[in-house]
């Protein structure tokens, strides 16, 4: 199954009010699936940028780009994806959520190893980011980080 935008209004609902939609211009997702695909095969992660304009109620993106080298994530290394996903270029990282040793099913939502990585891009960056972790060929979670101020 291809990865639509519909199947990401369906599986990545926010969690708070807060958190803006997330929309998925051409082809993007025909490249996540790619990457859940070549992930689920091989059962590792994989990581890859995103290219987004990151608004106050939408996040559009426009543009994923993998990265060549998989991780798991009991060891993979995140500063790849930090210094190769950071502005002006990219708003932050996708990653799959394979797991390869404990349990078959993917998790859904960010792990606290996962927020790490989140905080260290946006001290890095020095701004917000857009995050998504795939955990399925039509299931993904994705959030602004740190979310948004509330009105």
């Amino acid at each position: 199954m291809k990865l639509t935008i519909l199947a990401l209004a369906l599986f990545a609902t926010p969690l708070a009010a807060q958190q803006p939609r997330w929309v998925l211009g051409k082809g993007v997702g025909d490249s996540l699936t790619a990457l859940w695909e070549r992930s689920a095969a091989a059962r590792v992660e994989y990581v890859a940028c995103v290219a987004a304009e990151v608004g106050a109620d939408t996040v559009r993106v426009r543009l994923v780009m993998p990265l060549p080298q998989a991780g798991d994530s009991l060891n993979a290394a995140a500063e790849e994806s930090l210094a190769r996903c950071g502005t002006p270029a990219w708003a932050g990282t996708i990653h799959t959520h394979v797991r390869s040793t404990d349990d078959a099913a993917p998790a859904p939502r960010f792990s606290p190893g996962d927020r790490a990585v989140m905080s260290d891009w946006v001290r890095r960056w020095g701004r917000p980011g857009a995050f998504c972790v795939l955990h399925s060929d039509r299931g993904m979670h994705c959030e602004v980080y740190p979310p948004p101020a509330g009105p």
